[in-house]
């Protein structure tokens, strides 16, 4: 068992794993690259002994491949994985409903639930409470500025 744990392969796989899946939870779609770096270092120490003999090698892999990826595949994989959080592009966006998950205040932000995920929520002037539905009225990076419900008139 211990054997397994201190193989270069293994470690350099886990490493790897961990930073992808990383990705989900930090912005900027950066430290994807670094492990794909590390995957195709895992890969590079199973199959190539010499590698995997010599971490100064295994390193050297793992940074040329990780900055080489970051800095030109970078740019193509981002229109990709860009996602449609709230296309700026389209005018509907604003106005949809989210869902309040966290106390709002205009002292200290909360969370809603937007298009199927949780977002940090402002209200500069308004309170809204675990439940509630609310509005939104403008992006600010990854943070939602909420309101009240807009409420539409059909005439009815």
């Amino acid at each position: 068992m211990l054997e397994v744990l201190t193989n270069p392969s293994f470690v350099w796989g886990l490493a790897g794993f961990i930073l992808v899946f990383a990705e989900a939870l930090v912005p900027g779609f950066v430290i994807f690259f670094f492990g794909s770096g590390a995957l195709l270092t895992a890969i590079a120490s199973a199959v190539l002994p010499p590698v995997g003999a010599s971490f100064g090698l295994q390193g050297l892999i793992w940074g040329v491949s990780s900055v080489f990826s970051l800095m030109f595949l970078r740019k193509r994989f981002s229109r990709i994985f860009r996602g449609t959080i709230l296309n700026r592009e389209r005018v509907e966006d604003l106005g949809e409903t989210a869902l309040v998950k966290e106390r709002i205040t205009p002292d200290e932000p909360g969370r809603v639930r937007y298009q199927g995920t949780t977002w940090k929520a402002v209200s500069y002037t308004e309170t809204f409470e675990p439940g509630e539905k609310v509005s939104i009225v403008q992006e600010d990076g990854l943070t939602l500025v909420v309101s009240a419900p807009i409420v539409q008139d059909y005439g009815e």
